[in-house]
């Protein structure tokens, strides 16, 4: 059975989305981040976009320069809209585009930061987790692994999150091991 592709046409809905994907990160986006991970599947059609940034810019989203780059954070109304309206988005599309967001999102931090590990986690209508792990091979700056797990609760989240930022090195060395790299 063919998995349905994922589309937004409606600006509202798409408003909500880039409100529900900063919120589930927790850190603002840029647009060109934003353009790439609702582009993932054709969800999301640029112009419509682009519509949608200008609609949330002020509202449900402030705009600011980091390293000369626009990106954007929500505002309190913004995080409700995420919180209140992110659950009417279908299951399926919120996982697909969280999961492109983590890679997005883990590319680029790692680009500036020189990271080889990111840790994201995102909280679901029935309060468990889901944590986004990114390794990236630190000889060939490429992706290593993606993990996802999940945990019970935003607490355990946080713990299991803090964990393997505290031993990266150890946590890819137990995957290296385990998958015999």
């Amino acid at each position: 059975m063919e998995i349905p592709r994922i589309r937004i046409d409606d600006v509202d809905d798409i408003c909500v989305l880039i409100c529900y994907l900063i919120y589930s990160l927790g850190c603002p986006l840029s647009k060109s981040q934003l353009c790439e991970i609702t582009s993932f599947e054709d969800a999301v059609n640029f112009f419509d976009l682009t519509n949608a940034l200008e609609k949330v810019r002020g509202h449900l989203c402030l705009d600011t320069d980091v390293d000369g780059e626009t990106v954007f954070a929500n505002t309190p109304t913004g995080i409700k809209a995420a919180r209140d309206l992110g659950a009417s988005l279908p299951l399926s599309i919120r996982e697909k585009l969280f999961s492109e967001a983590v890679r997005v999102y883990t590319r680029d931090a790692m680009k500036k930061k020189g990271s080889f590990l990111s840790v994201r986690y995102i909280k679901n209508a029935d309060d468990t987790c889901t944590i986004g792990i990114t390794i990236m091979d630190e000889a060939t700056a490429r992706k290593k692994y993606y993990v996802e797990l999940s945990a019970e609760s935003e607490q355990d989240a946080d713990i299991i999150k803090h964990k393997i930022k505290s031993d990266g090195r150890g946590f890819a060395k137990m995957l290296d091991e385990y998958f015999g790299k």
